[in-house]
């Protein structure tokens, strides 16, 4: 009998000390700290601690927290909030101002998926959300987290700043009415614990509406009184914005040897070409010095002994790069005209060059199938880059510096890790040499042209084709981004540029028409966007 009552008894505090275990991790995972009994403290102490207590804590955290954030959820939370969100903009016209909530709130729940170890899932709710954020409805801290998050960089110290504080926001009574009523009816306890612990959210005084639509009325913008005559000019001026702004264009002629490459630079005044082995420096404008140097109007450097395939300048001015038939790499210094370092190690022919944009590397594509990583000061190897079977013909680096992506004549592109040289993506598609290849500024995508005259826009994550487009005339040969990422401009070899309009995250159609199509009647050599144009260095055909 007795043995029966220890047995009962043991089953019983067995059980309550499960229970208090479970608690005990529940409240754990909420980040309540165990506090032991004060006796010995003063009513003044104990009176301080119950107020910091009070003014630090959450009401009803226990109800509305949620340790478990799950992915699945948070997304299909946060297309139910678009949806929503869309209805009322769009559909209603009521509450514009909650498109200020989507940036944040997709950024939060963003990093709480990917907090929560689901790395993969993190990367397909970024990839299937980016295109709904208007990136004009956010501030710019917003703006340059979420393009670090596109561009796969690292945002720790930004993600300290955002997550550090709450992002504060005034809503109208209307729309934070329907938020509340939203939230309540529609939304997972994860959603509503986003939004409790990084949002401030407040009402808007409605006496400032009153003055700003009275402001409107009259005809006055941030405090600034719009009459007709300035209404006209202003709508004039928007109007010449949409016209294709004209192509900048040095032509290079009365010139003996042939000419391979060239490259401008309007942001110091530059122009560089090669007559077979010799590269030639010369000013934009003929009275200019070059590069600072009084009394210069033309350098030449002759240290490559066989025809010259590529040129390259740092971002920062100060390098030039060059590369050549006889299988060297030349890096010299701008500053003082001279030679840094002559690179040897590939095998074959070297057919192209960049510079990362911030200055510290150089890459090179071979005859020999291979790509090489290089230090610009140092001019030391520093990777080898080993997939294609044939030659390496074009080669760029993201905007990050962390990745290369090479083009060859085997029909692939491949992209690469900069730290370790490793391959991380193969773009499969294009039916001929692959002729040039460029990283949007933002660098999510990737422009390619190739032989079967196409261009092809390449999704990062994906490795699959956005954009298509079949182009008349000649294959193109050179490429180069807007720096926003909304126009591509082309050039072929037949001499005809174009530039084209289009959103680079969404289809085009095949036979899409170019905004601007411009003969120079001769070689194009190079292309670049400076001073909000696109500008292009040309070589008569004669001299080809």
């Amino acid at each position: 009998m007795e043995d029966s009552k220890r047995d009962i008894n043991k089953t019983k505090r067995s059980r309550t000390d499960h229970v208090k275990n479970i608690v005990h991790s529940y409240l754990q995972k909420r980040n309540y700290a165990s506090i032991g009994l004060q006796e010995n403290s003063q009513i003044d102490q104990q009176l301080t601690y119950s107020l910091v207590e009070s003014e630090i804590s959450r009401p009803n955290s226990i109800l509305y927290s949620c340790y478990n954030s799950d992915p699945i959820v948070i997304d299909h939370n946060f297309t139910k909030f678009l949806s929503w969100v869309k209805d009322l903009v769009k559909n209603r016209n009521i509450c514009h101002d909650i498109e200020h909530l989507i940036a944040p709130l997709f950024c939060h729940l963003y990093l709480d998926i990917l907090k929560g170890g689901h790395s993969e899932r993190a990367a397909t709710f970024l990839k299937a959300h980016l295109p709904a954020i208007d990136k004009s409805k956010c501030d710019e801290f917003v703006k340059d987290l979420i393009n670090l998050f596109a561009n796969d960089c690292d945002a720790t110290c930004m993600i300290e700043q955002f997550r550090g504080n709450k992002y504060f926001l005034e809503l109208s009574p209307q729309t934070l009415n329907l938020l509340k009523k939203f939230v309540v009816e529609n939304c997972h306890v994860v959603f509503l614990h986003v939004l409790q612990t990084w949002f401030e959210l407040q009402q808007r005084d409605e006496k400032e509406n009153e003055i700003e639509e009275k402001m409107e009325e009259k005809g006055a913008t941030n405090g600034v009184c719009v009459d007709d005559k300035f209404q006209k000019m202003f709508e004039v001026i928007q109007e010449l914005e949409k016209e294709p702004k004209q192509i900048f264009v040095i032509n290079i002629a009365y010139t003996n040897e042939v000419i391979n490459c060239g490259l401008i630079r309007r942001a110091c005044g530059l122009v560089v070409y090669n007559q077979n082995n010799v590269i030639h420096l010369r000013p934009i404008h003929a009275y200019d010095p070059i590069m600072g140097v009084s009394d210069c109007k033309e350098i030449k450097l002759t240290e490559h002994s066989k025809r010259v395939y590529s040129i390259t300048i740092s971002p920062d001015h100060t390098r030039l790069v060059t590369t050549s038939e006889d299988s060297t790499l030349c890096i010299y210094d701008l500053s003082e005209m001279s030679l840094i370092k002559t690179c040897t190690g590939h095998l074959g022919p070297i057919y192209c060059s960049a510079i990362s944009s911030n200055s510290v590397y150089v890459a090179s594509g071979s005859h020999d199938n291979t790509g090489r990583l290089w230090n610009i000061d140092t001019g030391q190897t520093l990777r080898v880059l080993v997939g294609h079977t044939q030659a390496v013909t074009c080669v760029d680096f993201h905007p990050n510096c962390l990745y290369i992506a090479t083009g060859s004549a085997d029909r692939n592109v491949r992209l690469w890790s900069v730290d370790n040289g490793s391959p991380l993506r193969l773009f499969h598609g294009c039916k001929g040499v692959v002729y040039s290849l460029v990283f949007s500024p933002l660098g999510d995508v990737i422009a390619t042209v190739s032989d079967d005259k196409k261009i092809r826009i390449w999704d990062i994550l994906s490795s699959k084709v956005n954009s298509e487009i079949k182009h008349k005339g000649d294959p193109v040969t050179r490429l180069a981004w807007s720096k926003d990422g909304k126009q591509l401009c082309t050039g072929s070899i037949d001499g005809v540029i174009r530039v084209w309009d289009f959103d680079p995250n969404q289809d085009s159609d095949k036979n899409q028409e170019p905004s601007l199509n411009f003969n120079v009647n001769g070689k194009i050599l190079a292309l670049e966007y400076s001073f909000d144009t696109f500008a292009c260095i040309t070589t008569p055909d004669k001299t080809v």
